[in-house]
């Protein structure tokens, strides 16, 4: 299937209803759309191209959101124990702030936060002027179908500001363009919840099961995120009902998780929702992740021999997750102590759940499919200060023809990123079972992603590929005869296992409830290994969401509050 093309740099600023609101969209548009040239299809697909949370103003900087990446890197996996910030030290800080993220130490003038409020609401505005002139135009062909489009992706915005800041002023399409800037961001979260439910809820009836054009929204992306919205707020038993029509739909688990990560189009049964991305489109580079793009390894002196070239190196997992891999005698995780003793970068003899080195790069394993040399401890810019694991995960194949380039913009390529798999759903309705005391069900949806590990290839050894990299094993956890408390342990286990450094484990916690206890245990042990978390404390009450920016407050004329605490 063809992809929807979402690098066209269309701008709908004139027809938005946000277009006096605030500095957040006080930009300059390269391309203004106005009555004379005015494509409806092509406005949707502008909506479509804000996924990328690149800004397309016409300014440089602009086109480069690695300070606030859709991936989530830096507002989850480097807030949750899943990577450390990474680069050249803690003074290297893409957007200003990146550090103070990871040691909880946020501060409304964050730059990073800035802009990912500003790069969510460019794209809401987006959304709302396609609906706006969708339904103005009552000869266009789609125009129901491509509004429910639209309402889908507004949902998945304000789920994102939902996530992040809790808290957040809600316009849409009905609201005038006089009251946008005396719209409050004080609603209480039922409301908010409810907005983004009746989005979903609106699209559902007409939007089609599957779409011919890979990227579109359907009628069961639409549930997906309706099963995430109940998923935040426990409403278990709708959790189940929304994730099963997902769960019958054609989405399945891949068989294997090297090409997963690696290769362009393998993960497309996978992947239920994902941000598109291509080459050879006619932009300069292609229209590429580039708010991953820092997150590939370094290479010294630009080593030919080195897979991608030049990477910065940041992203980098931490040894608490690479902890979490180690597995008992009969390959089940160490749920309580897997963080009492550390794996050693070299270390092959323990044995790892397989999936460790899928998605984390050791020193001495085979890098993807890299001829050129397994991986080297030099791949790493500053090991003293972040040590030497390198994110693997969703780095393109080496060897792929769907790369950028050679050089320059390194690891990219059309490698699509996830934002909802279906194993994540798959862990939601298991999740939603152990709840409501269905064990054994949660159990065998848990059994069915580890059985996938299990009998996808493994990493082979550089010098011998048919040896295993390392000491692989896993196994199925029973099924019965188990406490609720063990079932939740495993839960929330596999979860990290399957979708570490995917953006997903900080806003876990913090709907868990365990944000603030898990977060400062884990910081207070780093620090024996990583001194800039010495002192560092995650405060309950302030740290589950980011402050409101400060510049968006003083823009609104004391319209906007701030979060109790910053």
């Amino acid at each position: 299937m063809k992809k929807i093309k979402i690098y066209i740099a269309i701008v709908g600023l004139s027809l938005g209803v946000g277009s006096c609101q605030a500095d957040f969209l006080d930009v300059a548009p390269e391309n203004v759309i106005s009555e004379n040239n005015l494509d409806l299809e092509q406005l949707v697909v502008s909506a479509y191209s804000t996924l990328d949370y690149r800004f397309n103003t016409g300014e440089f900087r602009d086109n480069w959101p690695f300070d606030h990446a859709p991936s989530n890197w830096c507002f989850s996996d480097i807030r949750s124990g899943d990577s450390y910030k990474g680069g050249g030290g803690v003074g290297d800080n893409p957007g200003g702030g990146m550090h103070g993220l990871e040691i909880q130490q946020v501060f409304s003038s964050s730059e990073n936060v800035y802009n990912l409020w500003r790069a969510l609401y460019f794209s809401i505005n987006r959304v709302n002027s396609a609906i706006i002139a969708l339904k103005n135009n009552s000869d266009f062909e789609n125009k129901d179908l491509r509004i429910a489009e639209m309402k889908v992706l507004r949902a998945h915005f304000y789920f994102e500001l939902m996530k992040n800041f809790g808290s957040f002023a809600y316009i849409d399409e009905n609201t005038p363009i006089d009251k946008v800037t005396s719209v409050e961001n004080s609603f209480d979260t039922a409301f908010l919840w409810g907005k983004i439910e009746k989005d979903l809820t609106d699209a559902i009836p007409v939007l089609p099961p599957t779409q011919t054009e890979l990227g579109r929204v359907n009628k069961l992306v639409a549930y997906a995120f309706l099963a995430k919205a109940n998923l935040f707020q426990k409403k278990w038993d709708q959790v189940i009902i929304n994730a099963d029509k997902v769960i019958e739909g054609p989405y399945s688990l891949v068989s294997d998780l090297e090409k997963l990560y690696s290769f362009p189009g393998y993960g497309n049964p996978e992947n239920v929702f994902a941000i598109q991305y291509s080459v050879n489109d006619g932009s300069e580079f292609g229209n590429l992740n580039f708010g991953d793009l820092i997150n590939s390894p370094d290479s010294p002196s630009d080593d030919p021999n080195h897979p991608y070239l030049n990477g910065d190196d940041f992203d980098k997992p931490t040894q608490n997750i690479v902890n979490a891999f180690k597995v008992d005698n009969v390959g089940l995780p160490l749920l309580d102590s897997y963080n009492n003793s550390d794996l050693a970068p070299t270390d092959v003899t323990t044995a790892v759940d397989p999936r460790l080195d899928h998605s984390i790069g050791r020193p001495g394993i085979t890098w993807k499919k890299w001829q050129g040399m397994p991986q080297q401890t030099n791949w790493s810019r500053d090991p003293a200060t972040y040590g030497l694991y390198l994110r693997k995960k969703n780095q393109i194949d080496p060897y792929s023809d769907l790369r950028a380039s050679g050089g320059f913009p390194w690891a990219k390529g059309a490698l699509d990123w996830p934002i909802i798999k279906i194993s994540d759903v798959m862990l939601w309705k298991a999740e939603a079972s152990i709840e409501l005391n269905d064990i054994e069900t949660g159990m065998t949806i848990i059994n069915q992603i580890r059985n996938r590990a299990k009998n996808a290839p493994y990493v082979y050894d550089f010098n011998n590929h048919a040896n295993n990299a390392a000491n692989y094993s896993i196994g199925l956890y029973p099924t019965t005869g188990i406490s609720k408390a063990y079932a939740t342990k495993a839960l929330r286990m596999e979860r990290r296992l399957e979708l570490h450094n995917e953006g997903h484990h900080f806003y876990d916690l913090v709907r868990w409830g365990i944000a603030s206890s898990w977060i400062n245990d884990y910081m207070l042990k780093e620090s024996a290994k990583r001194k800039y978390y010495s002192g560092a404390s995650f405060t309950e009450g302030r740290d589950e969401y980011l402050p409101i920016p400060q510049i968006e407050i003083d823009a609104s004329g004391g319209v906007y509050k701030q979060r109790t605490g910053y």
